[in-house]
This record gives structure tokens, sequence and C-alpha cells, in this order.
């Protein structure tokens, strides 16, 4: 049996988290000097976040920020398979919010990494979009 090249990824954000991930989208894009899927953009967001070690994870994962980035507008964004898996990995890392916050989901993990690419710096941002394979190579900032 084919392994999928792509799946799609259920993202509930709020009308400021959709605005941050077109503008990272864009950024994105921008340092790339590439269209690029959406999907691309969720899969450097997920490789900035994964390299926080768990505690730093969990701090990120329950900032008010994301709090504000979730919201009702449901958007589709397919990607590869593989994240999926590394969001799996990255949750058994998250601590358990000690007030009883939100419960850690993959929906609010990738939320997370949206957050965490909007602060990233430009360089940050050009060498994950390199580590993901695609075989272009972004101008450095």
């Amino acid at each position: 049996m084919a392994t999928p090249k792509s799946r799609t990824y259920r993202l509930h954000l709020s009308e400021e988290g959709t605005d941050i991930f077109l503008e990272c989208h864009h950024r994105l894009a921008r340092i790339s000097r590439r269209f690029i899927p959406y999907g691309v953009t969720l899969t450097v967001a997920m490789l900035l976040i994964e390299a926080l070690d768990g505690a730093e994870l969990s701090d990120e994962v329950h900032a008010p920020a994301v709090n504000r980035l979730t919201g009702r507008i449901e958007h589709y964004v397919g990607a590869s398979p593989s994240l999926a898996q590394a969001a799996a990995k990255m949750l058994d890392q998250v601590e358990a919010s000690p007030d009883g916050g939100p419960a850690m989901t993959v929906a609010r993990l990738l939320v997370t990494a949206i957050a965490l690419m909007s602060a990233s710096e430009d360089s940050e941002i050009a060498r994950a979009y390199r580590r993901i394979g695609t075989g272009v190579s972004p101008q450095d900032p």
C-alpha cells in the first residue's frame, strides 16, 4: 500500500489567528521567493516548535497568545502525513496545565506553532524551510 502524500489538518482559528496564519504564509513566501502551499507554512511552523524542549513547549502551548489565536473559524490545510507523527511526538513532551487549562490536542499544538512562527526571526524561518527538503533554497534575509 502506498503512503499518502498529503493529509488534511483542521485548524480552528479566531479572526486574529486567521490573519496571523496568512501573515506567516506571506512572510514565508517572501523569504523563499516562491509560491508555496499552505501546508508548507504549517510544516515550517511545526519545525520551529520542534526545537523547544518539553518545558518550553508546555509554556508556549499554554500561553495567552494561543488562546487569542484559537477560535471558531474552521480552516483545512493539506500537509504531509508526517506532520501528525511529529505532533504526536511533541504532545508526549507537553506537561499538563496545572490550572486545568485547555485540553492538549494536535490542533492546539498547530496553533501554538503558528504563534511561535509569527514571533520567529526571518533567519530561523529560512532555516526551517530549508529543512523540509523542497530542493529550493530560499534566499537568506
